[in-house]
Order: structure tokens, then C-alpha cells, then sequence
């Protein structure tokens, strides 16, 4: 009992400090850094951004309350991976899936990978830290003429719009009418005579 006691009060004081560091350091950090790319990427629809941040958002959620209720750590570690790492998959999350929104590294204007990914995401997984981040890089993410948060310079990343579900979809939709279309087209030609012997 004691030892569980005393964990939850280092996890705590760890918490707490990670909290005010980077309360404390977030705007000269923001400050000092520049993006050394000038982006050639307007700023992504903020509806969309707020929408894919609500989806990723329950996904963890939805996660955390699977290991309150099971206590299987895997959970847990799904959670924090998901954070870390959900733009990693050809600069998408869900959430950016979904909503027709990618992150791009600037210096090559592809898709985000595995290193940018963490970097832009790591102050997600850090107790404390991960609930100042979380209003601070929203604010951030309003003023900024690109969209870009203290992630995203750390990154050298942007996200912008791009290809999504909805574009999946209308894609889906033009081939399958396209199909049925042939389908209707092969049906109406006339069938050949047999010849008679």
C-alpha cells in the first residue's frame, strides 16, 4: 500500500513539474524557434483540424477507459502510442483521414514520417505536460499564419489539406457507377444467332 501510495505521488510531482516547465518555456521556445522553410502551404481549414483533434481524441479516450475498466496495460500503451504516433501512416491520423487533412514535412513536401511524427507529438505523452500542451498548442495553432504549433516547428512540419475519405468515397462512388454503367451497357447488346447446322 505504501509503495503504491508513493508512486502515485512521484507520478504526481512529475506531473505537476513537467506541467509548469512548459508553461513556463513554451513562448520563448515558440519564440526562438523559426521554421528555416518558407512554406508554400496556405493554412488548413480550422473546422477540419478541431473535428480530426475530436476523433483522435476519443480514439485515446476510448482507450484509457478500456485499461481503467480492465487494467490491462496494453491499453495504456495503445493510448500513448497512438499519440506519438498517429501521423506516422503517410501523414495521417483518423482523424486527419477522415477530414481530408495531412501533415507534410517541409523540407522534402511529402508526407510525414516516423522521426517528424514523434517529434511533433512527443509533448503528447508526457504527464502534466500533455494537458498544458494541449490548450497551448491550440491557441498556438489559431494565431500562427500557417497553422503550425511548437510541434510542428520542432518537425519542420505543416498540416494542410489533402486527400481523405471523402475523396475515397467519391472515388468508390465514380468507379462502382462506372461499372454498373458497362454492366447496363453489355446487358442491352443484342445476343448473337446461333448458327444452324
Amino acid at each position: 500500500m505504501f509503495s503504491a501510495l508513493m508512486s502515485l505521488r512521484v507520478l504526481l510531482t512529475f506531473s505537476l513539474l513537467s506541467a509548469i516547465t512548459l508553461a513556463l518555456a513554451y513562448r520563448p521556445i515558440l519564440s526562438k524557434l523559426s521554421i528555416a522553410l518558407a512554406s508554400p502551404y496556405p493554412k488548413a481549414d480550422m473546422t477540419k483540424r478541431f473535428f480530426a483533434a475530436m476523433v483522435d481524441g476519443t480514439l485515446v479516450a476510448i482507450a484509457l477507459i478500456f485499461y481503467r475498466n480492465s487494467q490491462v496495460s496494453a491499453y495504456l500503451v495503445a493510448a500513448a502510442a497512438y499519440l506519438l504516433l498517429r501521423d506516422a501512416a503517410q501523414g495521417r491520423s483518423v482523424g486527419k483521414f477522415l477530414c481530408g487533412l495531412v501533415v507534410v514535412n517541409l523540407a522534402t513536401g511529402r508526407p510525414c514520417g516516423w522521426g517528424p511524427c514523434v517529434r511533433r507529438n512527443v509533448v503528447f505523452v508526457l504527464p502534466g505536460a500533455n494537458v498544458v500542451a494541449a490548450f497551448l498548442e491550440a491557441s498556438t495553432i489559431m494565431r500562427d499564419p500557417q497553422g503550425q504549433r511548437l510541434g510542428d516547428r520542432f518537425a519542420v512540419t505543416q498540416v494542410v489539406e489533402g486527400f481523405g475519405a471523402k475523396d475515397v468515397v467519391t472515388a468508390v462512388q465514380e468507379w462502382w457507377l462506372d461499372f454498373i454503367g458497362r454492366l447496363d451497357r453489355n446487358s442491352r447488346k443484342p445476343g448473337r444467332a446461333v448458327p444452324s447446322s
